[in-house]
C-alpha cells in the first residue's frame, strides 16, 4: 500500500531516522512504517483496555460523601483507601 508519499519531520529527527536506517541496513521508510505500526498497535491496545475497565464499571457509583471523607484524607499523613463503588 502507497499514501504518503513525504514526511515533514525537525532536521534532527530526520538524521536519527537515517542513522538508525543505516545501522539496520533498512531504508528510512520502512523503519518508520515499522516504528508507526508499533505506535498505534499501543495506542489500539491502550484504548482497548480503557474501554474494557470502563465497561466494567458502567452502572456503578460511588456516593458524594464517602468520597468527600476520602479525599479529606489526602495530604494530612492519614490517607485511607477509596471507597468501593455500588
Amino acid at each position: 500500500m502507497s499514501g504518503v508519499s513525504s514526511l515533514n519531520v525537525p532536521e534532527a529527527l530526520k538524521e536519527r531516522i537515517e542513522r538508525a536506517a543505516r545501522e539496520r541496513k533498512e531504508n528510512p521508510s520502512s523503519l518508520i512504517a515499522s516504528a508507526l505500526d508499533l505506535l498505534l498497535e499501543a495506542e489500539d491496545l491502550q484504548v482497548e483496555e480503557a474501554r474494557r475497565r470502563l465497561a466494567s464499571r458502567v452502572g456503578k457509583t460511588i456516593r458524594n460523601e464517602p468520597v468527600m471523607s476520602w479525599l479529606d484524607t489526602w495530604g494530612v499523613g492519614r490517607e485511607v483507601p477509596p471507597p468501593e463503588c455500588e
